[in-house]
């Protein structure tokens, strides 16, 4: 066994081969850690329809809010579509933007944001997203999204 001498006291050689391969697989870690942040990932809607919930959604009874009336009775409503994830990496956390209105042009929701998916594959793949309004919105509604993206890892983790 050979001593060498590295930071002023003597340490057998293949302490010294491990200690450098441990700092070298430490820093090859917090590189990867660094490259493996979430990017951001755009979301494209087609086909979009609303529909009211199944029948058993709508037995919960839960209240909204808009900014004139607060704690009002709602109905469930179903957007389905079809959504275009055109990134290589699956989105996740996707929050879907957009304009709900009811049969008179009068906003059924007043926040911009209809609610979150929580994965969108890369590629073309169906989608459905369940959103609440209030009961005295006149059906139809008309939905236009205006922005949905999401992230390529886990933004919200311990949801």
């Amino acid at each position: 066994m050979k001593l060498i001498q590295t930071t002023g006291y003597p340490v057998q050689q293949e302490e010294a081969v491990f200690a450098r391969a441990t700092i070298w697989s430490v820093g090859l870690g917090l590189l990867l850690s660094v490259a493996a942040e979430a990017k951001p990932i755009e979301i494209a809607f087609k086909d979009v329809r609303v529909e009211p919930c199944p029948e058993a959604q709508n037995t919960k009874e839960p209240v909204v809010s808009t900014n004139d009336r607060p704690n009002q009775p709602s109905k469930c409503y179903r957007l389905t579509g079809t959504a275009v994830n055109s990134d290589t990496a699956d989105a996740r956390d996707v929050d879907v933007f957009g304009r709900v209105t009811d049969a008179n042009g009068t906003p059924a929701l007043t926040r911009r944001r209809i609610g979150s998916i929580d994965l969108v594959p890369a590629g073309t793949h169906p989608v459905q997203l369940d959103f609440f309004v209030p009961e005295s919105a006149k059906v139809p509604l008309t939905i236009s999204i205006t922005r949905a993206g999401g992230f390529s890892h886990d933004s919200r983790p311990h949801r």
